[in-house]
């Protein structure tokens, strides 16, 4: 296809999916956007609740947690998200995870830098952002950490999913992964290792390769940093 071929298409795509977006999710994440900063989400779809309903032993009720995922936020870009193709400056997001298209020949898997509209569809029923207030230099090298990461394609570990779920049923979950892969993180785990190598860890007794969203979420509340979105 020639340079300026099916731009049409492409802007009608790109309408049809801005309007699948929750509006007053996207401006609470806006609204409360800085470099560095946590994002998390729960979703309410199978994986989501799934893996909400495994984080039942880590949770402080002992019920399912609301937190399925969480991201970095990186940098104010520009992109063609404005009505008709306009150009407009929205938060984009560091983040480990899998995602299959059964109806396009595509997966993403690993780290990977997107749009926050990502998170803010219907299918996500709780979201929040975690401030820890950190220096400048701090900031910077979470933001390094981040980008080198998804420089090196780490990948979305399936397997060390499991290896989590093992540690927390058995109450291991100080100890490390025993499945776990130097180059494959998901999200949590990418999270806490971006915060980690910067010097700004936020959990102490729990290995970096067992962090679950409730741990980091968690670790939010305690600091008095977690800000939920109400809608």
């Amino acid at each position: 296809m020639g340079e300026g071929e099916g731009g049409g298409d492409e802007e009608t795509e790109r309408e049809k999916n801005m309007e699948k977006i929750n509006r007053g999710m996207l401006r609470f994440f806006t609204d409360h956007y800085k470099p560095e900063i946590i994002g998390i989400v729960g979703t309410k779809h199978t994986i989501g609740l799934a893996i909400r309903e495994a984080q039942k032993a880590v949770t402080v009720d002992r019920e399912a947690s609301l937190w399925s995922h969480c991201f970095i936020f990186g940098d104010l870009r520009l992109d063609r998200r404005g009505k008709g193709g306009k150009k407009s400056r929205s938060p984009y997001i560091f983040e480990s995870d899998l995602k299959v298209n059964v109806f396009k020949p595509q997966l993403r898997n690993g780290a990977q830098e997107n749009w926050v509209g990502k998170h803010c569809r219907e299918v996500v029923e709780n979201a929040g952002v975690i401030d820890f207030g950190l220096s400048e230099d701090v900031i910077e090298n979470i933001l390094a950490t981040a980008l080198q990461l998804v420089d090196e394609q780490v990948l979305y570990p399936i397997q060390e999913l499991l290896g989590t779920w093992w540690a927390i049923i058995t109450n291991r979950e100080w100890l490390p992964n025993p499945v776990d892969d130097r180059h494959a993180m998901y999200c949590s785990a990418f999270v806490r290792h971006c915060y980690k190598k910067a010097g700004a860890d936020f959990l102490k007794r729990v290995s970096v390769s067992n962090t679950t969203p409730e741990h980091i979420a968690q670790a939010g509340i305690k600091a008095g940093k977690l800000i939920r979105f109400r809608g």
